[in-house]
């Protein structure tokens, strides 16, 4: 069992196939893999692939000994707070926001003028927003087992941001680049630089009521849903 839980290095294989699954399969594997099985089936695979590795790292991580890095300090779970407002917000509107950068709507119409909502902030929001959960969760919970699992999850989401970009402006010459042109990686750059600038009614007032809800949800049923209370009391 050790190398399938029990052991912080069966949480660092666990994560290894989760964040390399990714990876493969969204770049040097993906024209493979969709030749053989076929596109239409092709994204059950990745779900099944995926789902084995997500399902590994939570059981290893369950199951990890409690090797102490720096531990979990009480400011650290009070900025956690804090960085999980802009984490949900950019998941939750992001990930409800259609744009080139989203699967299946690469080809769709995208509307640049009058400035951008979410995506003037940031061109991969849902990605910025799962870094910010694991670069947070980080700080606040520095034994191995999770360093390693939230290190994963900002590596994926990190690498993601440049590969889907690479990805799709080589699939998708006729819309990509401009939506490339107009957002940025850096958070507020495609602003701060004059090639977009922040509408609110694209922003959506359902998607940010939606997000503040999540983040209550979040905030008050974390001991029921993880077995800890997320407020640092």
């Amino acid at each position: 069992m050790t190398l399938l839980a029990g052991s912080v290095l069966a949480m660092a294989l666990a994560t290894t196939l989760f964040v390399c699954g990714h990876f493969l399969m969204s770049h040097p594997l993906r024209g493979p893999l969709q030749r053989l099985v076929g596109a239409k089936a092709f994204p059950g695979v990745y779900a099944v692939i995926v789902g084995i590795g997500l399902a590994w790292m939570i059981f290893a991580h369950s199951r990890a000994p409690y090797v102490a890095l720096w531990g979990d300090p009480i400011w650290a779970r009070h900025l956690l707070l804090l960085i999980m407002i802009p984490s949900t917000l950019l998941v939750v509107i992001g990930n409800g926001t259609p744009s080139p950068g989203t699967a299946g709507a690469e080809k769709k119409p995208f509307d640049y003028a009058d400035g951008l909502g979410i995506h003037a902030i940031v061109r991969h929001p849902g990605l910025w927003g799962f870094a910010l959960w694991a670069l947070g969760h980080m700080i606040a919970n520095g034994d191995a087992a999770t360093v390693i699992l939230t290190g994963g999850i900002a590596l994926l989401a990190f690498g993601g941001m440049v590969g889907i970009d690479a990805r799709k402006s080589r699939d998708f010459p006729e819309t990509y680049p401009a939506f490339v042109a107009h957002t940025s990686n850096i958070p507020f750059a495609a602003m701060l630089d004059g090639r977009t600038r922040f509408n609110f009614a694209k922003l959506g007032l359902r998607r940010l009521a939606i997000a503040i809800v999540v983040y209550v949800v979040l905030l008050f049923g974390h001991g029921w849903f993880i077995g800890r209370s997320a407020l640092p009391l």
